[in-house]
Formats: C-alpha cells, structure tokens, sequence
C-alpha cells in the first residue's frame, strides 16, 4: 500500500435528507442524517473498507464522495479539486476517474441493453472512440476478458448470466473509462458465498495489475479484512474507529468495534466455544433523531453522563489508529475480543 498520495480527502461531510408533510403546501417537518460529520483519506493505491450495521449511511457516503448526492455540507477532495462545488462539464470530467460497482447486479444492469452496450455506454458519453465502432467493439471484447468473461458473450443480455457473472460486467462497466478510484458499495452481498470469494480475488488482480484504489463498502467483517489495508467502522452516520486492519482486529478501541468482531465466526471450535460474545441491548436509534453526546451511548455498556452532554472527538489515539470515543485509552488495554 502506498501512503505517499492522498487520492481522495473528505472533510466533515454532512448529508441530511428532508422530510416533507403535505402535497400542494409541503413543509419540512424533519431530516435523515443519514452522514452526519464524517472525515478520511484515502491513499492511492490501497483499498478502505468501510463497515457497519445495514442502515448507518455506508452507501449514502459512497455516492456523496461521487457526488451522485450531492452533500449538504462538507468536502469531498479528489486529486486536488473539491467534487462538491464541480457543477455541469468539470464535474463530469472527473467522474472519468472515480466510477462505481453497485451492490444488487440484477438491478443495476439494464435488462433492454446488450452485454456490450453496457460496458460500451460510459465511453458514449464521455466520447470516447467516437466514429469509430471497431474500436470500441475490440475495447468491450478486452474488458470482458479481463474480467473472466468470453468476448463473445458481448451480443448476450444480462438475464442469460448468473449473478456472479452479472457482477463481473458491472466491473467491466466501471472500469471501461481507466479510472483510479471505484467505490464498491457492497459488490458481493447479493452473490453466494462461493462466488462472492471469485469477485474478491478479481478485484484484488485488477488492483494489482490496474494500480486501483477502492473504497470498499461491506458489513461482512471477514471480507473486509481480507481484502482491506484499512478498515473505518460507521455507526448512525458517524465513522466511530478508523485503523489498519490489523489494528483493528486485533485490539478494537471503539465499544461498537468491539462487539461487531466478537459477532464474527472464528474457525476453531475450541476457541469458538470460549469467547465471549457481546450483546447489544436496544434498536439502533432513528437517524431522524440522533442521540445528543455519543451516538452510541443508548446501547453502550460503558457510558456515563458525559457521553451524553459531549460528542467524542474523533482523535488519533495511537499512531493511525482513530476513535471517536471519551474512553478509548482505557478500553485499549481492554481484553481483545
């Protein structure tokens, strides 16, 4: 991993989505805060996974970094230009080099296109090899096999293909414009586990040989660590940890980071039956209205009164190792789970 470039930086990123009571005379009455604050880097070349309860803002905050929403407040960087206040032709010239792999690969293929008019529609738009339709035809045949399809699958349409193979062509589609980031938001949650391993692998080859980097959303643990170099925890539109996976793993600060890992399977039986899993008590709070203090104070064992007078900073702890929690130092000699 290459720690030298930040590729992408976002700044205290906020997006709210309003409620509206009525039809003719529609008022606001409420928000969703569904990002409420968050900020990271993003280093070129390396992959953050991005994990947390269904619900907490994962996906929301990938398509505000690509500005499909656009953010009510906050900055998105991208190789040095702020994406949030692009508008209109600058904007789209650089979504060339940011693209997206979407989660359900039966929803997000059209079912009226051919396999090659997906993969071929982003150079259309951005005027890519225009007039010349033999280009393009040899472009799509070599993204289909670089992603382990046969060429001549291009005529097909994407209800002759299996999930995992539907999959593959929405990765052929994002990278049909050479772009230097993807944000993956949960590529392999609707495949089966045998496949969803086969998608991992691609994407990590296409990272080695392509010099990509990703923005891996995911709530299945196990992967993220696999496929990750960091890993930054959200919880209720909040990234409450952020560390190198290792880190991470091994000594979890944040009491959510905490019994998210004691949730994961472990192979052995014998150290299975041992360990002690940790509980959470209570829903997850509506993100109409959010806690005040700590988000995570109504289902944290740990919690005392400041946790509701104070929202905890999001500080580095240890060297790369960020928490947003009023007692991480005394819960980073806590016992492993």
């Amino acid at each position: 991993m290459t720690q030298q470039e930040v590729i992408l930086k976002v700044e205290n990123l906020y997006k709210h989505f309003p409620i509206k009571k009525g039809i003719i005379f529609s008022k606001e009455v409420g928000r969703v805060h569904a990002v409420d604050g968050i900020s990271f880097n993003i280093y070129d070349g390396e992959t953050l996974g991005l994990v947390g309860e269904s619900g907490c803002g994962k996906s929301t905050a990938g398509r505000t970094i690509l500005q499909l929403h656009r953010p009510t407040s906050g900055s998105v960087w991208f190789q040095g230009e702020d994406l949030s206040k692009l508008r209109g032709e600058k904007l789209r010239i650089q979504r060339r080099e940011m693209q997206m792999i979407f989660q359900d690969p039966y929803a997000s293929l059209n079912p009226r296109m051919t396999v090659s008019q997906i993969i071929s529609e982003p150079m259309e738009i951005h005027n890519l090899y225009a007039g010349q339709a033999q280009l393009r035809k040899a472009r799509v045949a070599e993204l289909l096999e670089l992603v382990g399809l046969n060429p001549a699958f291009a005529s097909r349409y994407p209800h002759e293909f299996s999930g995992g193979q539907r999959q593959r062509i929405g990765v052929a589609r994002a990278l049909a414009l050479e772009p230097k980031l993807i944000v993956c938001d949960e590529p392999i949650s609707a495949l089966d586990v045998s496949i969803q391993a086969q998608v991992v692998n691609l994407l990590e080859d296409l990272q080695e040989e392509l010099g990509l980097t990703y923005l891996f959303i995911a709530h299945d643990l196990s992967m993220v660590r696999h496929i990750s170099d960091r890993v930054a925890v959200m919880y209720l539109g909040i990234i409450v940890e952020l560390a190198d996976r290792n880190a991470l793993y091994k000594q979890p600060m944040h009491p959510y980071t905490k019994a998210l890992l004691s949730a994961v399977p472990f192979p052995d039986p014998f150290v299975e039956e041992t360990r002690k899993r940790i509980i959470l008590e209570g829903d997850v709070p509506s993100p109409v209205n959010p806690p005040s203090g700590c988000r995570f104070r109504t289902r944290c064992s740990y919690a005392q009164p400041i946790c509701t007078a104070e929202q905890p900073e999001f500080r580095e702890v240890v060297s790369g190792h960020f928490v947003a929690c009023h007692f991480a130092e005394q819960l980073q000699n806590d016992t492993p789970v």
